[in-house]
């Protein structure tokens, strides 16, 4: 298989097209599925649709109807009934995907589960909770914290993102070097099958499968999740580190030597000014980019780690702030939060791309990402997990001005392509939905696509759930 080759619909098994409900047909369909709901709505006002065709990429669907299911059993039903219909359905949590994983794509039925946000139980001796999909993280980890507790996948957008979102994109977020993305804590789901069928298995099971397969295979409705208690100490700290090349270098020289954080974040200099900018903070447009690290666990660890830091800054003549305390962590955590609405107000229209890459191959990707973006005069901003070798790479343009975009979807080419070249990914944590599939053979054999192929049609044999994404054979 080619680099760059575009998947065309009925490319692979009958399994992979979206089922063949003809747009003039979809409406009378939609009104079929209300009838068999009961006392279900389905919401077909034109101003409520429009607020569901999209998520974080700006990229537009048309739903043709959108359902609120509250409980397991409605939401077996919807799934059941356009299943027998034969109608496209997508499910969305908060809409904060940016491969356009949520968006309903030639129309059909969103099913949004915001409705859905119950805490069942929580056991502090096995370290458990289980939760409805709709729960937003951050509303999850308030009900954790007082108990002692927290759930280690973080997010970005926890503030706003679901948790079955963050199941079925197998989101990452800072905390991911240490404690690892988001399937790691998923002990046992409970999902609807395609036929409509509820089933509760662990990760052993099928469940394995569902983490990470945006939203393909099966509908989730609840989660059993791993959790652990509170660490006795944080403390964060805010390291100038030079140029972009020389920053990654001393990440690397700090994992050498032992150091061993919980968060290790790159913010290239440009971001950091935009933060600074953004949250009225003098000193943050030094020119430098910088590491972004936190320490937690046993208070000793804690402190023979932040020796270590200030030991290494000092023989490196590098520049560090370091917040210890709740109030001046949340200080810094919050300039880290702030870099995507920093980066949102300085563009109309928003290229960002998530590559996962070997460790040792950051800095000169770096290096390469902003020469491409030069050469196309383009503005590029990076930051991003480098502990765990996750760079998200921002573009900042406007869809409006179509020559900037077609030298924005040239950079986005050159990147994974290069990317590829490493020995890297295409996503780290977004996911490949409908804006990267076009791309998967620059990683894949066409018979590698066809096996993982195979595995949706095994579940999804009509291929009504979430259609047009991943490995489901049409380009964006």
């Amino acid at each position: 298989m080619r680099p760059g080759l575009c998947f065309k619909r009925g490319a692979f098994s009958r399994g992979s097209e979206t089922p063949a409900v003809k747009a003039s047909g979809m409406r009378k369909t939609i009104e079929e599925l209300g009838r068999r709901l009961g006392g279900l709505e389905v919401h077909t006002e034109p101003g409520l649709r429009l607020s569901y065709n999209f998520d974080a990429t700006g990229r537009r669907g048309e739903a043709l109807g959108v359902v609120f299911p509250e409980e397991q059993g409605q939401l077996a039903t919807v799934v059941r009934e356009a299943g027998r219909l034969g109608l496209p359905l997508f499910m969305r949590g908060a809409g904060t995907g940016f491969s356009g994983g949520s968006v309903p794509v030639g129309g059909g039925l969103v099913v949004s589960t915001e409705k859905m946000r119950k805490v069942f139980s929580f056991a502090p001796e096995e370290g458990t909770v289980e939760v409805e999909c709709g729960i937003v993280n951050n509303e999850l980890q308030c009900f954790l914290e007082p108990r002692g507790f927290f759930f280690p996948s973080d997010p970005a957008s926890l503030k706003v993102s679901t948790i079955g979102g963050n199941i079925a994109e197998n989101a990452g977020g800072p905390r991911a070097f240490k404690y690892g993305v988001t399937r790691r804590h998923v002990r046992s789901l409970v999902w609807i099958a395609p036929s409509g069928e509820i089933l509760e298995t662990p990760m052993e099971g099928p469940a394995a499968l569902l983490a990470g397969s945006e939203g393909t295979l099966g509908v989730i409705y609840s989660a059993r999740l791993s959790v652990l208690p509170l660490p006795e100490a944080r403390e964060v700290s805010l390291v100038l580190a030079g140029s972009d090349e020389n920053a990654m270098r001393t990440a690397s020289a700090l994992l050498a030597g032992g150091l061993r954080p919980g968060v290790m974040e790159f913010i290239d200099s440009k971001t950091l000014g935009c933060v600074g900018e953004y949250r009225s903070v003098r000193g943050l447009d030094t020119g430098e980019s910088c590491l972004f690290l936190e320490f937690d666990g046993p208070l000793r660890d804690v402190e023979a780690q932040s020796r270590m830091l200030d030991d290494f800054c000092r023989r490196e003549r590098l520049f560090k702030i370091s917040a210890r305390g709740r109030v001046e962590s949340d200080i810094l955590w919050d300039l880290r939060r702030s870099i995507s609405p920093s980066l949102a107000r300085k563009g109309i229209t928003k290229i960002n791309e998530d590559v996962a890459l070997p460790l040792g191959r950051l800095g000169d990707a770096v290096a390469f990402i902003h020469s491409a973006a030069r050469e196309l005069g383009l503005d590029c901003y990076i930051f991003g997990h480098c502990g765990d070798g996750n760079l998200h790479v921002n573009i900042l343009t406007d869809r409006r001005r179509h020559e900037e975009m077609s030298r924005s979807e040239l950079f986005v080419g050159r990147l994974f392509e290069k990317v590829a070249a490493m020995g890297g990914s295409l996503s780290g944590e977004h996911g490949i939905g409908m804006t990267k599939n076009r791309y998967l053979g620059l990683l894949f054999r066409e018979g590698e696509i066809r096996m993982q192929q195979g595995v949706r049609s095994a579940f999804d044999p009509a291929g009504f759930i979430n259609p047009g994404k991943y490995f489901s054979g049409i380009c964006s």
